[in-house]
């Protein structure tokens, strides 16, 4: 089982359980490194890797019943820290927030989107002579046609946005589809499957939530009653958020 452990002070927290040649295991992880521990009797794997944009951030492996002993530890410790136990909609969250594509939704799924299209091109190892699949990824690297981009939406007044809405631009030139998209407080942030390749951040878009019900009509046989999606307006914005520049040392 997994236990997903981040946020910015992931490290505190994890290391408020342990002992000292634990703590200094856990504290010399490289990003995507991971270390065996024992604590209490209990085996544990402890990767620092996370699906939350933070910079540290660790996940708990383990049997099922030593799981339960982490969860309750956790809890019992390092509720006094600020811990919050949390599901799968605050990771989905923070993810799409740091435009972090998920396999099934902005990765694969529906519309096949392949790793350079999602922007992570770079984990697929091109240099290495034969794998399955590798002419299909050099064709994709050499070929590019889409690409996932983040958009922001005004989220006050506005009905949330769906996977699947379409993107249009100023023109009404259809763009591509939604991927995902969340609400976060006055804002909503999401990716999209583009169509058209390295749109500017700070492009205008409009995007059109999918009907609600089958059958939906096209305008030219509108009735009276019927319903059609208001457009939503939005905006690209970079692809990854900017990370805050840290001061240099000796600075004011």
């Amino acid at each position: 089982m997994d236990i997903a452990l981040q946020g910015p002070l992931s490290e505190a927290i994890l290391t408020k359980i342990l002992e000292k040649k634990e703590q200094i295991l856990v504290k010399s992880l490289n990003r995507t490194g991971f270390c065996e521990v024992d604590i209490e009797d209990h085996q544990f794997l402890i990767a620092r890797t996370g699906y939350t944009g933070e910079e540290i951030g660790y996940e708990i492996y383990s049997a099922p019943p030593a799981a339960v002993w982490m969860w309750e530890k956790l809890i019992e410790v390092c509720t006094p820290l600020g811990l919050l136990p949390c599901g799968l909609a605050s990771r989905d969250s923070t993810r799409t927030e740091a435009g972090l594509p998920l396999y099934g939704h902005d990765l694969a799924g529906h519309y096949d989107v392949n790793p350079y299209e999602a922007g992570f091109g770079a984990y697929v190892k091109l240099h290495k002579p034969f794998f399955i699949g590798r002419d299909a990824c050099v064709t994709a690297y050499t070929k590019p046609r889409r690409e996932i981009a983040r958009f922001q939406v005004n989220a006050v007044g506005t009905r949330p946005i769906h996977s699947g809405a379409a993107v249009i631009d100023r023109n009404g030139l259809y763009l591509g589809r939604v991927t995902s998209c969340v609400s976060l407080g006055e804002t909503q942030v999401g990716l999209a499957l583009l169509e058209k390749l390295d749109v500017t951040p700070g492009t205008p878009i409009t995007l059109l939530n999918p009907p609600r019900s089958e059958g939906a009509k096209t305008v030219t046989a509108l009735e009276a009653g019927d319903r059609v999606p208001l457009p939503v307006p939005g905006t690209i914005v970079s692809r990854f958020p900017e990370k805050a520049i840290l001061p240099e040392t000796g600075g004011e």
